[in-house]
């Protein structure tokens, strides 16, 4: 479940730039090809954020839909 790692490093890099301020909405990208389920996102963020400044923060995930190119 790499969606655990993602939500950590989300969760890292928002208390970061924070610097000690509380944290109250969080917005992620994901495109529907990039393999990662929005769900388990969800579910990983508000364990990782617990006891962080980012904890309730609202997480709002926008699904960006695939794009492909073909170079022929």
């Amino acid at each position: 479940m790499h969606e655990l790692s993602i939500a950590n490093s989300v969760v890292e890099l928002c208390a970061e730039r924070a610097m000690g301020a509380r944290v109250l909405r969080v917005t992620l990208e994901i495109g529907r090809l990039s393999a990662v389920m929005p769900d388990a996102i969800r579910f990983c963020f508000d364990v990782c954020a617990k006891d962080t400044v980012v904890e309730g923060a609202a997480l709002e995930i926008v699904e960006t839909p695939g794009l492909a190119r073909c170079l022929d």
